[in-house]
């Protein structure tokens, strides 16, 4: 008798989890809740779109900014240099927290305080638009894809003002950033559907300290 009541307990849990209703995502056609690590945020990324998926010497068709909480993982070494990872730079993982995607030159209005979010926990995918003969829109949807290139800035964001000023937080890091994956290490799919909107999807990429742009 004892085993069957818990058999029933358990059951009964499973069906009021608050996975099934924060899982199910469908390419961003539901909107994904607030996660609880956009209080820990504590970076921005201005991230470049280009017109063929993955290929950085395109165009750049739009913009992405995205939110997110990062972590500082490794010093690249030159033992440990190799593509999209320079001898000086330092790998960064983390959550996304929020997106918003914006024109292909933003000027810095990816820092402004009164930034309109468009996502929670993911990138922004919407339908592209074709540029040219050369650049045809492809799929009904699209998204900034890994590899991409962009900049971080890396502080305090309840500095942050109206008018995207960098210079608020005099300690933080304004520099080039590059992403190499995301949504690592289950992706969008199976796990990944109840992980994911949970805390967010993954972020991987490098930092590079002192640079000049």
């Amino acid at each position: 008798m004892a085993i069957a009541k818990t058999h029933k307990a358990k059951t009964h849990r499973a069906e009021i989890s608050p996975r099934q209703f924060t899982s199910g995502q469908n390419h961003g056609q539901q909107q994904w809740v607030e996660t609880p690590l956009q209080a820990f945020a504590n970076a921005r990324l201005l991230l470049n779109e280009n017109a063929r998926p993955g290929d950085k010497t395109s165009p750049v068709i739009a913009t992405h900014v995205i939110e997110c909480l990062l972590e500082r993982a490794q010093y690249i070494t030159a033992k440990l240099n190799t593509t999209g990872v320079e001898t000086g730079d330092f790998t960064y993982n983390g959550y996304i927290t929020r997106a918003a995607k914006l024109s292909a030159s933003p000027g810095f209005s990816w820092l402004s305080s009164e930034l309109i979010w468009q996502q929670y926990g993911r990138r922004v995918a919407s339908t592209p638009i074709a540029l040219s003969a050369a650049y045809p829109a492809k799929g009904s949807l699209a998204t900034v894809v890994a590899p991409c290139d962009g900049l971080i800035w890396l502080g305090d964001l309840s500095l942050l003002n109206p008018a995207g000023n960098p210079d608020v937080d005099p300690y933080a890091q304004y520099t080039k950033f590059a992403v190499l994956e995301f949504g690592a290490p289950f992706n969008d799919g199976g796990i990944g559907a109840l992980v994911q909107p949970l805390i967010g999807e993954r972020i991987y990429g490098t930092l590079t300290p002192n640079w000049q742009g």
